[in-house]
């Protein structure tokens, strides 16, 4: 990006921040960064409560930050939510050789996101695996899946780089 734009970009106040708030596209502060967790957890939970047989749903989820993913299987197994009509859509994934990283890979997203998330649900109320959707390198699947379930919220970020994720420095 032009330097006038990051220097721009990197004046802006928390006032300002705030300000970029309009519809589909929320600013939030948080105090700690236990309750930032927790609310990213939240956004798991409540996408998924509205799935229904009718009107499947979930959440675009990216792979950093992890915190979250523990808190969210917990509130799953606690709360005894059934998510056979929750979906999950990961946003990210690593390219070997022009392909994606299989889940054997040691820095897969997709095995990540299943040993923090979605291994630690109990069986009877996990998702079908047809309803987890992680990115490959031909991509139609994954497009497709978007038309047989709604997007609640896509949590994550875009910037220069195209994703500035929530550790990303200014």
């Amino acid at each position: 990006l032009d330097r006038e734009i990051l220097d721009d970009a990197a004046r802006l106040s928390a006032d300002d921040l705030l300000a970029l708030s309009r519809p589909g596209f929320v600013v939030k502060f948080y105090d700690t960064l236990e309750d930032f967790y927790l609310a990213e957890a939240l956004e798991y939970i409540n996408a998924w409560r509205q799935a229904t047989p009718e009107r499947p749903a979930g959440i675009c989820g990216p792979i950093g930050p992890t915190e979250q993913l523990p808190l969210v299987a917990r509130l799953v197994n606690e709360l005894e939510l059934d998510l056979r009509h929750a979906h999950f859509w990961g946003m990210d994934e690593w390219v070997v050789d022009g392909r994606e990283a299989p889940e054997s890979f040691a820095l897969s997203f997709a095995r990540a996101d299943r040993e923090l998330c979605f291994d630690r649900i109990r069986p009877e109320l996990r998702m079908p695996d047809a309803n987890l959707h992680f990115p490959k390198a031909d991509a139609r699947a994954y497009i497709e899946s978007w038309r047989h379930a709604r997007c609640v919220v896509m949590q994550g970020g875009q910037g220069e780089v195209k994703h500035w994720a929530f550790n990303d420095p200014p």
